[in-house]
């Protein structure tokens, strides 16, 4: 059964018992009472204690070890009490005025014989065609029968499924007995919200430019349009099933064009709970048809938290939408993406203003983020805002800009095991990098510093790819990217043009950004510790930032101090600010990086260069089609080292380094270097969720 005291956190509780208001005088506090006086609770069930007097909105205060979870109905109106163990204890209730009520709780031990039940909250909207669910019984003796305290809901069993239908607003106590007498109850919470529309109910949002989710919603498995900005605001919950399709459009249900850049943002306090299973992922992706679609046919997916940055606790994100991001809480839960897919995202509000496929504000390490592929993005694949989140197993494949950026706010989250994936033919104005990193934009020391920290990071560069590729976008004055019919004007008001590749890594503006046991190929440079504003050499100097245990092949050059879009980068002291030579500095001995140098920049040299690395694969495009440009690769697509490959061979990859000692132990030790283990598909983390050809898929 599913955690009580988790599923509770997500509950959004209005209760029956209607709350009665005292008056008081100025400077005379009202002392929250309640009905009843002393609070009776099984381990594991619920109970709905009215609260009779007192100045609303209530807090509630309570010892961390005590034996119950407690929270305050969504009308103030009550408390809601989950058991968790045997004991007593007493819940502090503070009114707005300050008056302070004292709640005495008991928690009898629980039956053995009771029932489990799937769900410990189960919520409703009466306006939905069919206001139903179902909550299976686990254990306990049959028959069962099912009551409910109120006429907020009825429920009725059959075998071992009950089904319960909200009859109106409010909350309602299901209980549910089995043949021996013993007993389990969960909570119908049955609002008034609407959040689908649509003559089949499957459009996301109500058809207008903003929709705002304020109660808590399961989306059940199926097919939807996500229409306009759908913010889920502080207190809403929105959880969405294993094999849920959202196709994001800008036109509503009547046709009409409502919204550009539809995107779905998570609020602060707000969380989504989308997890998806191996089996069954959840994909966002574009409402056009298959063949159709293309980068920025949508906005992407926002997360703004409340853990700490360094710009203020009300930082704006990115794209032009409406959210804050920031606090003090770096355990900060916004929810859960888990087997996520997110094409086709990426839309530029205004040229350096865009919405990524993910973006990341502010964002605590309680939100889980794991299995997230982000394809044919408009802008960056990943972007982080300030934060603490970590990340496991992430995709980007063909992205426009850059795969991963830790931007400015002041990141500290850790990512172990990504794959990014570049096509030779997309890449942006503003240079694009596999991974890009600063902490101010103006190379500011304000902290906290951004000081993510990768490992085990697979980047795919475009050179090496392509015998015809050229780093310098299309064509001057053409208008489509050859192959892909795709118009610089297409996509937006402001167009995504062509543009250039850059970096594997850029590090830049003060960030201490530090990455380990990764390899990169195929890129115009390896390595650019960036001095231009910041001191980035600095850092790498006083083992603030570290590169170590990478490798690099098919690289145009190994290591440069400078940004520049006209390909003039420069590697020596006094340039461009430089105090280091950041070659010489890969090549530390300490640090045991690998550089396999092409012997030319020829398309035969670049590939016998990354052949060195022993990868199954090194393309993305591997198939030739007349007039349509490089074939995507097959559902089989494989990044992982062979057999006698130098990312397995001892030594390739070290977690000694302080950095990488955490006391959670959060980073997985491997004996290999990259995203992966070996070329064995069956063993790769990718099996089963990922798509590498959205283009051709038929949602």
């Amino acid at each position: 059964m599913k955690s009580i005291i988790q599923k509770f956190v997500l509950m959004i509780a209005v209760s029956a018992v209607i709350f009665t208001g005292c008056n008081n005088e100025e400077n005379d506090p009202v002392v929250p009472t309640f009905s009843p006086a002393h609070a009776s609770v099984t381990e594991g069930s619920i109970e709905s204690v009215g609260i009779t007097a007192g100045v609303p909105p209530f807090t509630l205060s309570y010892p961390n070890n005590a034996p119950f979870d407690a929270a305050v109905s969504d009308d103030n109106s009550s408390v809601i009490i989950t058991g968790k163990s045997e004991g007593i204890g007493t819940i502090i209730v503070t009114g707005s005025d300050g008056g302070k009520g004292n709640l005495p709780v008991t928690v009898n031990a629980k039956d053995p014989d009771a029932p489990e039940l799937s769900e410990s909250v189960v919520q409703l909207s009466i306006n939905d065609d069919d206001a139903t669910a179902t909550v299976l019984i686990i254990g306990g003796t049959a028959p069962f029968t099912a009551s409910s305290n109120n006429l907020v809901a009825t429920a009725s069993v059959n075998n071992r499924t009950v089904t319960v239908t909200a009859n109106t607003v409010g909350v309602a106590v299901i209980t549910v007995t089995g043949a021996d007498g013993a007993s389990s109850s969960f909570a119908v919470d049955a609002h008034n919200e609407q959040i689908l529309f649509g003559p089949d109910g499957t459009q996301l949002g109500s058809g207008n430019r903003t929709f705002h989710i304020t109660k808590s919603h399961t989306i059940r498995k199926g097919t939807y349009t996500l229409v306009g900005w759908i913010y889920v605001e502080e207190g809403a919950v929105l959880t969405i099933e294993p094999g849920t399709v959202f196709k994001a459009s800008n036109h509503n249900f009547d046709g009409e064009v409502v919204a550009t850049g539809s995107s779905l943002i998570i609020k602060r306090g707000g969380k989504i709970m989308a997890e998806g299973t191996r089996e069954e992922p959840i994909v966002f992706t574009s409402a056009q048809p298959a063949g159709q679609r293309q980068p920025a046919d949508w906005g992407g997916i926002i997360i703004l938290g409340r853990a700490t940055n360094n710009g203020g606790n009300n930082m704006t994100v990115e794209g032009g939408v409406d959210g804050q991001h920031g606090g003090t809480d770096d355990n900060d839960n916004s929810g859960i993406l888990k087997f996520v897919r997110i094409e086709f995202a990426g839309y530029p509000y205004a040229q350096d203003n865009e919405i990524n496929g993910l973006t990341l504000g502010s964002v605590g390490r309680g939100t889980t983020l794991e299995y997230i592929q982000v394809s044919y993005c408009g802008d960056d694949s990943y972007e982080w805002f300030g934060g603490t989140v970590d990340a496991r197993f992430l995709v980007s494949y063909h992205a426009w800009d850059d795969d991963f950026d830790p931007d400015q706010g002041g990141f500290r989250g850790r990512i172990q095991f990504a794959l990014a994936v570049r096509d030779p033919k997309i890449a942006d104005t503003s240079n694009s990098n596999g991974i890009e990193t600063d902490n101010r934009s103006d190379g500011g020391t304000q902290t906290p510093n951004t000081k993510a920290i990768f490992s085990n990071v697979t980047v795919i560069g475009p050179m090496g790819q392509d015998p015809d590729f050229v780093n310098r976008g299309e064509t001057a004055g053409q208008s489509t990217v050859t192959g892909y019919g795709w118009s610089q004007t297409s996509f937006s008001t402001y167009a995504i043009r062509t543009g250039i590749f850059q970096a594997g890594m850029h590090i830049r503006r003060n960030s201490h950004t530090s990455v380990f046991n990764s390899v990169f190929t195929g890129f115009p440079v390896g390595l650019i510790l960036d001095n231009q504003n910041g001191n980035s050499h600095g850092a790498a100097t006083a083992g603030d930032l570290k590169i170590k245990n990478v490798f690099f092949a098919g690289m145009g050059r190994l290591a440069a101090n400078n940004n520049n879009a006209n390909e003039q980068w420069t590697d020596a002291i006094g340039s461009t600010g430089a105090t280091l030579v950041v070659a010489d500095y890969f090549n530390r001995p300490e640090l045991n990086n690998t550089a396999f140098t092409p012997a030319s920049q020829s398309y035969e040299d670049i590939v016998a260069s990354i052949e060195e690395l022993g990868l199954s694969n090194f393309q993305s495009k591997v198939i030739p089609l007349p007039n349509t440009g490089f074939a995507p690769n097959n559902l089989n697509a494989n990044w992982g080292p062979v057999a006698g490959s130098p990312l397995l061979a001892p030594g390739a990859a070290d977690f000694t380094d302080a950095l990488l000692q955490t006391n959670d132990n959060f980073f997985t030790p491997t004996s290999y270097a990259g995203a992966f283990a070996s070329d064995n598909l069956g063993d790769s983390w990718l099996r089963g969720w990922t798509n590498f050809d959205p283009q051709n898929t038929a949602y």
